[in-house]
């Protein structure tokens, strides 16, 4: 292979990214054995040594141990560095949760390159802006998901570099002829030599936010945050090896690469992906395959619990049902502890908070007070670090005090792909301002909104999560959405977006108004607008969008 440079390709961030905290910050990472010298590519080696014959990735018929995984993963890193992929090059790929994901991934990170998934939502807009920034001399894509042509969509956006093709008509070799052996532990011959040492502080991924209010935004994680954020969740969720966990989130976002890519392979859970969420097939899998854990948002829970078939399904298996997610109601908290797990004792279900640029900051942890597990967002993990400061000079809030949450820690991004973002995005110290407002009273941290979901009615503050978090315990409304309705009397109201649970469909506003006044809610906090919907926007991760809830109040069609 050549090793001349092709100026054309490569990550527009030429100069590298640092991490925002300070060098003593990340010292005492070091100390405290928060960080490490070990790679991602180095775990899976540790792994294979380990646990070899452990499974630890299902997808339909197929199933892959850790060896397996590690060879063909090999093979595969092979292939990339003869088509041009170089260390530092940043792959983009836009796959379902097929195993051929998980396979690229580490075969990316084996020789030293950068993963750069795009979840299969995304269109010719945000596709543009990540081609534009990543500037990759490979894209993998699937040749058809859910009717839709992804490598016809490269050619609308003009991208002149190098395709491969996955599960299309005309399959691309990348893929072809891995698991073709009998035993799946076989290889295709024997391991590759790329002669790539990563370096633990290099980028592993860019991550792509969901653009719900604006382009995509590229955010950096290297091996080494990505290492600390498996291997300080694990132990806070009590994983442990060979444990199944049901995984209808997609491997592209942070949630979904956290338990169905890195997982498997640092901790040997065996994830079961799927690759379209069907409540029906969700049950079917969590009683043929024995779940032991979900990790999902409010919309997987609710669409299980409401199917048809739930009562007759065995989901006693269910020990974890973690909720992530803006919006995760008490309520829901406690009704999924109620109904699944085993009969005698439910199962233990909590709430978690992270985002893409902070995976995991707090989480219930097992033994905690279940009024906990449902009212908050748990502890602190790891060796994260968090302050509740004035939104607006920046001052720490007293205990107890709402204020904007900024965070820090070994797991934290280190900066987003575009620099310019980075300024607005970190405060002196390295602290992340993550733009939520929040409560901590000293050892649990509660969410109590983002700080641009205040809806602001005749001067006063009103939260719509408080408001969302009340309507869903209606007896006839799964989910709920509020958004400021602009007025020119009272400058906004609230509008409630909500989506009706079978036989609810004709909900009134009084009807709502009538149990929100009952749960206790001040008056003026009530919802002035009712939209009762059949469905609502969402993310790919299933996080409802409220940027079109809103663009609709503004200019209605």
């Amino acid at each position: 292979m050549s090793d001349a440079v092709d100026a054309t390709v490569g990550i527009r961030r030429p100069d590298g990214i640092a991490h925002p905290a300070p060098a003593e910050v990340r010292a005492g990472w070091r100390q405290r054995g928060a960080w490490t010298d070990e790679s991602l590519v180095a775990r899976l080696e540790r792994a294979r040594r380990e646990r070899p014959d452990l499974e630890v990735v299902v997808d339909g018929t197929i199933r892959l141990t850790v060896e397996s995984l590690a060879r063909q993963s090999s093979v595969v890193a092979r292939r990339l560095a003869d088509r041009g992929v170089r260390a530092g090059h940043a792959v983009v790929w836009q796959l379902p949760n097929w195993w051929e994901a998980v396979l690229l991934a580490w075969a990316i990170w084996r020789i030293g390159a950068v993963a750069s998934p795009v979840t299969t939502t995304l269109r010719e807009r945000e596709l543009g802006v990540v081609l534009d920034q990543t500037r990759p001399p490979l894209v993998v894509v699937a040749g058809s998901f859910r009717g839709f042509d992804y490598p016809a969509m490269l050619e609308r956006v003009g991208y002149a570099g190098d395709v491969a093709v996955v599960r299309g008509a005309d399959d691309d070799t990348l893929f072809a002829g891995v698991l073709d052996a009998p035993d799946p532990t076989d290889s295709l011959g024997d391991d590759v030599d790329i002669d790539v040492v990563v370096d633990v502080d290099a980028a592993a991924v860019i991550l792509w936010t969901s653009g719900t209010t604006s382009v995509p935004k590229g955010v950096v994680h290297t091996h080494q945050a990505l290492r600390h954020e498996a291997d300080s969740i694990a132990p806070a969720h009590a994983m442990r090896a060979g444990e199944p966990l049901l995984l209808p989130m997609p491997v592209t976002h942070v949630a979904g690469l956290t338990y169905g890519i890195l997982l498997p392979v640092t901790h040997g859970v065996r994830a079961v992906l799927m690759d379209v969420w069907d409540p029906g097939v969700g049950l079917t899998l969590v009683e043929r395959e024995r779940i032991g854990v979900m990790i999902s948002t409010p919309v997987f829970m609710r669409q299980m619990l409401d199917h048809e078939r739930f009562a007759t399904t065995d989901t006693t298996s269910i020990r974890l049902f973690s909720l992530g997610g803006a919006g995760v109601a008490p309520a829901m908290v406690r009704e999924g502890a109620r109904r699944f797990g085993p009969p005698e004792s439910g199962c233990w279900c909590k709430r978690t908070y992270g985002s893409t640029e902070y995976p995991t900051l707090t989480t219930g942890r097992a033994g905690d007070d279940p009024a906990l597990d449902a009212d908050t967002d748990g502890r602190l993990i790891g060796a994260s670090e968090l302050r509740i400061v004035d939104p607006v000079t920046g001052v720490d809030r007293a205990a107890g005090e709402p204020g904007e949450l900024w965070v820090r820690g070994p797991e934290m991004f280190s900066g987003y792909l575009d620099a310019a973002l980075d300024d607005a995005a970190f405060a002196p110290g390295g602290w992340f301002r993550t733009g939520d407002l929040a409560v901590f009273d000293g050892a649990s941290l509660t969410i109590v909104d983002r700080l641009k979901d205040i809806i602001i009615r005749g001067g006063e503050n009103i939260s719509a999560l408080e408001v969302e978090s009340l309507l869903v315990t209606h007896p006839g409304i799964a989910e709920a959405a509020c958004v400021a309705l602009p007025d020119p009397v009272m400058g906004e109201r609230v509008c409630a977006f909500v989506l009706a649970r079978p036989g609810h469909e004709s909900l009134t506003l009084a009807d709502v108004c009538a149990h929100l006044r009952d749960a206790g809610l001040a008056p003026f906090k009530l919802p002035e607008r009712l939209e009762v919907r059949a469905e609502l926007p969402r993310t790919a991760s299933g996080k409802i969008q409220k940027a079109p809830l809103r663009a609709e109040l503004i200019s209605p069609t």
